[in-house]
């Protein structure tokens, strides 16, 4: 994985190891040295899932003081490879919800349709049943009449 979130969008780009230098003369102002609000971003390479930092918005720009600073400690080798593992896990079990629902609206509009096709029979039962039973009345009586 080597992609990267935060609260303003932007991308960082590292050596593609996940590993960053620091540069923590920023003050605890959360102000970088260029004196601008520090961003909170989340590294999602192989080797730092998750794990957040700050640093100076005009990162990639010429003009940056290349302020940096982990927020997270970094993880155990167990937690490197695990955390990848259960996003992908995540995911695949998102992407199965959506296809069962998707399935399950499928179902319903067919059981809506049968519903009312079911109500549309029984109607046409009791309108039989209601002439079958005048024409048993109508037999009977003809068979008095005699």
């Amino acid at each position: 994985m080597s992609s990267r979130s935060s609260k303003s969008n932007q991308n960082r780009s590292d050596d593609g190891s996940g590993s960053r230098s620091s540069n923590s003369h920023g003050n605890e102002l959360g102000r970088c040295n260029c004196g601008i609000q520090l961003e909170v971003m989340t590294e999602w390479t192989v080797d730092n899932p998750g794990r957040r930092y700050e640093a100076c918005p005009n990162y990639k720009m010429p003009s940056s003081c290349g302020f940096f600073r982990w927020i997270d400690e970094e993880m155990c080798s167990r937690s490197k490879h695990l955390i990848p593992e259960l996003i992908r896990d995540k995911n695949n079990l998102e992407l199965t919800l959506i296809t069962e629902q998707a399935k399950l609206k499928c179902v319903q509009a067919v059981m809506e349709r049968q519903g009312k096709a079911l109500g549309h029979q029984r109607s046409l039962d009791e309108r039989l049943n209601t002439v079958l039973a005048a024409q048993r009345d109508l037999t009977l009586h003809l068979g008095l009449c005699e």
